[in-house]
């Protein structure tokens, strides 16, 4: 079916089409339950959905309700995906994108900070210290764009612009753009290393794939890491519409929009440590 706010991609055998990007996710999810007296205090909102994100109930936390596109976020939330959601939430002075099975929780304390509990997080903003983020045993402060990976025992900060700090049993390191670390519990960060290399040889590539609705496209690229990140963009912006997690190429992937698309691959260390993104690959959705 057409996305509510893509343009059909309209072109010549021998002419690239051109396609808006999707809008907003047309998510069919259950109003949010009533928030009780002092639940929080809202902060942001949810800026695209993809898939399932809840959020845990007040005041015990012991069940989950459904979000939808816009519902506020609140101090004393915490959120998670399911795991083929792709999700961001927009904060007046950041932006953090939730990728598959990922849990995020914003505490409710006068300094304004960020829990990340799993999975991985894209954290990005102008400012030189977003926000603080614990993650693990550790603390990231900074500005500028990371990604955090966090599995059992051990975290992963890789900078993809700007720069941040990160703390952990007592010791400091800075990483800048196109640098890395991870910290196990109860361990220092390791210093600071250079970034894998990204992913070459995507298929598709900027001559565009067409896929018919309902039908997977087919994404290969030259593995440069133990695992992959594999992200779906609208044809203009930034914003990450579908994201994928993959231990090696290809993978197969059923975009539910018409129009044409970008997408894009990093690669992962044992660590979880990630690259930059790949250069960009093309496909086009097209009806049956």
């Amino acid at each position: 079916m057409l996305h509510p706010q893509a343009r059909v991609c309209l072109a010549a055998a021998s002419a690239l089409a051109l396609c808006a990007a999707p809008g907003a996710s047309a998510q069919a999810a259950a109003p949010a339950a009533p928030r009780p007296a002092g639940a929080g205090i809202a902060i942001g909102e949810i800026a695209w959905a993809d898939g399932t994100v809840e959020r845990a109930e007040l005041p015990l936390k012991s069940t989950w309700r459904r979000l939808a596109l816009g519902d506020k976020l609140r101090t004393g939330d915490t959120f998670r995906t399911g795991g083929d959601a792709t999700v961001r939430l927009d904060f007046p002075w950041m932006t953090v994108g939730l990728s598959p099975a990922t849990m995020l929780t914003i505490p409710a304390s006068t300094v304004l900070s960020t829990v990340l509990e799993q999975g991985r997080a894209e954290f990005a903003g102008p400012g030189r210290d977003i926000v603080k983020i614990r993650v693990g045993d550790g603390e990231v402060r900074g500005g500028g764009r990371l990604v955090l990976r966090r599995t059992v025992g051990l975290t992963s900060a890789s900078v993809l612009e700007g720069s941040f700090r990160v703390r952990a049993a007592g010791r400091t390191v800075e990483i800048k753009a196109g640098q890395g670390t991870a910290v196990a519990d109860g361990a220092p960060p390791q210093r600071p290393s250079a970034l894998p290399e990204a992913p070459r040889g995507l298929h598709p590539g900027s001559d565009p794939v067409y896929v018919r609705s309902g039908q997977p496209a087919e994404l290969t690229w030259t593995a440069a890491g133990t695992s992959s990140h594999v992200e779906i963009l609208a044809l203009q912006g930034d914003g990450v519409l579908l994201a994928r997690e993959a231990a090696a190429p290809p993978l197969r992937l059923e975009i539910p929009w018409l129009g044409t698309y970008r997408w894009r691959v990093s690669a992962r260390d044992a660590r979880g440590v990630e690259s930059r993104p790949s250069a960009e690959g093309m496909i086009c959705a097209v009806d049956r």
